[in-house]
């Protein structure tokens, strides 16, 4: 069994006259959604092994809260090429992550994050809110194997339904 946890990244702060959109950092409700998704995730009983995630400044900012609660032993893969990356970009990176891995967190971008689950799952979700993770379960022993239309939707958590303050 492989489950793979794609999180679209925090709120982003749009405000910042002069910085790139790589470098865009999180807003202040994108610090509080972060560490509190995190917790949640903790607290709903989800396991991570490996969080991979964009390498761009509000990815890496929402994985780091991640891996804080959920993985804080585990190095964070930093992937270029997540970065506003389409379905087919992420489903390459799933098919990479090591098979002594049984669950790993792809932290990226909207609209990638939303195709890809999308892609898996039996059905549409549709978009996926800031700081959401959609929790995908395949019944296979090898990353490469997971297919589309495969993935068992077994979460979709996102601020505004935790109300998060």
């Amino acid at each position: 069994m492989k489950t793979v946890f794609f999180a679209r990244h925090a709120k982003s702060d749009w405000n910042q006259s002069g910085v790139s959109d790589f470098m865009r950092l999180l807003n202040a409700k994108g610090e509080i959604d972060a560490p509190a998704m995190a917790a949640y995730l903790k607290q709903s009983g989800y396991e991570v092994d490996k969080i991979i995630s964009s390498d761009a400044a509000r990815a890496l900012a929402t994985a780091n809260e991640y891996k804080k609660v959920l993985t804080p032993n585990e190095d964070l893969i930093e992937e270029h090429s997540l970065y506003n990356a389409a379905y087919f970009d992420i489903e390459q990176v799933v098919k990479n992550i090591s098979d002594e891995y049984s669950a790993a967190m792809i932290v990226g971008h909207n609209p990638g994050m939303s195709e890809i689950v999308n892609y898996y799952a039996p059905k549409s979700i549709g978009d996926m809110p800031t700081c959401s993770v959609g929790v995908l379960q395949f019944a296979v022993s090898v990353w490469g194997e997971i297919k589309k239309g495969e993935g068992e939707l077994i979460g979709l958590e996102y601020p505004e339904k935790m109300n998060f303050k």
